[in-house]
């Protein structure tokens, strides 16, 4: 009787340890990164001083659009992702998509626990982001039947970094290393 209730303590304490492990970020292979392979994944590399910051809360609704049901965002919490945004004006720019402006914006996951970078209004910072696209639905209607598919579509000078990327507080090594690889 003993080793069957030891059994299901074991089990209990095993079932609570996988679902509390699955809501931390990992960075898998962070401490391989170079800013010479960084720079080859991202969009932009940029130096520059946040101004200010904002929550933003996207509705990942796409599921719901292409089904056709209504949304009732009382139920479906859970398909809310809640986000950081940052406004970051550019200093200098060591990779940048075409016609970046001088301020951009920066999104991030709301914490460290979803991998979300804590930017700080006022400091300066070297960020390597991707470019932010958002899902949205197109529906064409075809004799009398509407088809419907995804697309992604891109958020003009809004870019999504992370604390798996390399964005860090500005400082001399990494600014140089910029400059001996994109001068």
């Amino acid at each position: 009787m003993k080793t069957k209730h030891l059994t299901y303590c074991f089990a209990i304490i095993a079932l609570i340890h996988i679902d509390i492990s699955t809501f931390a970020c990992t960075c898998i292979g962070k401490d391989k990164q170079t800013t010479e392979t960084e720079l080859s994944h991202v969009d932009i590399a940029v130096k520059g001083s946040v101004i200010s910051i904002t929550s933003y809360n996207y509705y990942d609704t796409v599921s719901y659009s292409l089904s056709g049901k209504k949304l009732d965002p009382k139920d479906a919490h859970y398909l809310i992702r809640k986000y950081k945004i940052y406004t970051l004006v550019i200093d200098k720019k060591f990779k940048a998509t075409k016609g970046l402006s001088d301020t951009v914006r920066v999104i991030t996951a709301y914490d460290s626990g979803a991998c979300g970078y804590e930017f700080e209004i006022d400091k300066s910072y070297i960020v390597y982001g991707d470019v932010w696209k958002e899902k949205k639905i197109i529906v064409k209607e075809k004799k009398r039947k509407s088809q419907r598919r995804v697309v992604e579509v891109v958020i003009k000078d809004m870019f999504y970094t992370d604390i798996c990327n390399l964005t860090q507080e500005s400082n001399i090594k990494e600014l140089e290393n910029l400059k001996r690889l994109t001068e």
